[in-house]
């Protein structure tokens, strides 16, 4: 098995948590059966690779007012570790919550996870990507900032996401991947 081969089945499985069966691993094989048929050398994308050639799309959003007992069900369902946050009513991002803030922000300090909502615990501060950005300037914000996800916008509205495990079946670039994952933990 070659080296491209094992990236990409470490990004699978870093991407889909290691599950197996399910939409999730068809959607993923089907962006690597395109993203092989790139001419590309291993670890050097083309210059015209955008974040919307390994973007997720669309990506799964909650409102302000939800539960993170529904949020967390949400990500379970869809084998993901994060949702957008938009204000209700509106497509508008607010931010985004993750799993970990779930676990750190309500979870260990004793809410309830039934009665509070995303609106308490999730991330305002949001930095995000453009679909047009560069694969490169995405590599840089999340090395930057010690993220492992960012979120795709265009004008104020949630198109995609792009994580760590998208980068990872894209590129060769292991060093960005280890860098990334051995940084100090989210806020």
């Amino acid at each position: 098995m070659g080296l491209l081969s094992h990236i990409v089945s470490f990004g699978a499985g870093y991407t889909l948590g290691a599950k197996t069966g399910a939409a999730p691993i068809q959607r993923v094989q089907s962006q690597v059966a395109r993203w092989r048929s790139w001419s590309w050398t291993p670890g050097v994308l083309p210059r015209d690779v955008q974040v919307r050639d390994l973007m997720t799309a669309p990506p799964e959003t909650v409102t302000l007012d939800t539960s993170l007992t529904a949020a967390a069900r949400l990500m379970a369902d869809q084998d993901i570790g994060d949702v957008i946050v938009i204000e209700p009513g509106t497509e508008r991002v607010a931010g985004i919550v993750t799993d970990r803030d779930i676990a750190i922000r309500a979870v260990a300090v004793g809410r309830d996870p039934v009665t509070t909502t995303v609106e308490d615990i999730f991330s305002r501060d949001l930095v995000a990507a453009a679909p047009a950005d560069s694969v490169r300037r995405v590599i840089d914000l999340m090395e930057d900032l010690k993220v492992r996800r960012l979120p795709v916008v265009e004008a104020d509205r949630a198109v995609g996401i792009v994580s760590l495990g998208d980068l990872s079946v894209a590129t060769n670039v292991g060093s960005v991947l280890a860098e990334i994952s051995a940084a100090a933990p989210d806020r």
